[in-house]
């Protein structure tokens, strides 16, 4: 009987951390789809979709909008609790354009690379058509 029951928690075990690993990688393709089919979106629509940034900074021609992105909570000064996973995203425009997106921070692990920049640009990308 104990060892059923130690083999069915094993068994659901995997299965949910199988589970958790799965959404992980699909937040890692998101973020890096965004670094491709966001560049030559306008402010306008990045603000629409991802919400006002932490902060801005321009410099000559360019501007910067910087997110900062995680699956705990981000206070309004950008931090996170701890050594917790975290993205700072910046979008830089010129000309009212996204022309590059940048990731910084303890984004996501070895397979699992910017998985936590998902948390800011998901809801830029186009829906996908099933």
């Amino acid at each position: 009987m104990n060892i059923r029951f130690f083999l069915l928690a094993f068994l659901i075990l995997t299965l949910l951390l199988g589970c958790v690993s799965a959404r992980r990688i699909q937040r890692s393709i998101i973020a890096e789809k965004a670094k491709q089919e966001l560049i030559g979106m306008s402010k306008t629509d990045i603000l629409s979709c991802a919400g006002n940034p932490l902060r801005s900074e321009k410099k000559d021609q360019y501007e910067d909008l910087i997110y900062v992105g995680s699956s705990r909570s981000v206070d309004q000064n950008g931090n996170v609790p701890g050594e917790a996973r975290y993205c700072e995203v910046t979008f830089t425009f010129s000309n009212d354009k996204v022309t590059d997106i940048s990731y910084a921070g303890r984004t996501g692990g070895k397979d699992t690379v910017d998985e936590q920049c998902a948390f800011v640009v998901r809801n830029c990308l186009p829906k996908e058509k099933k």
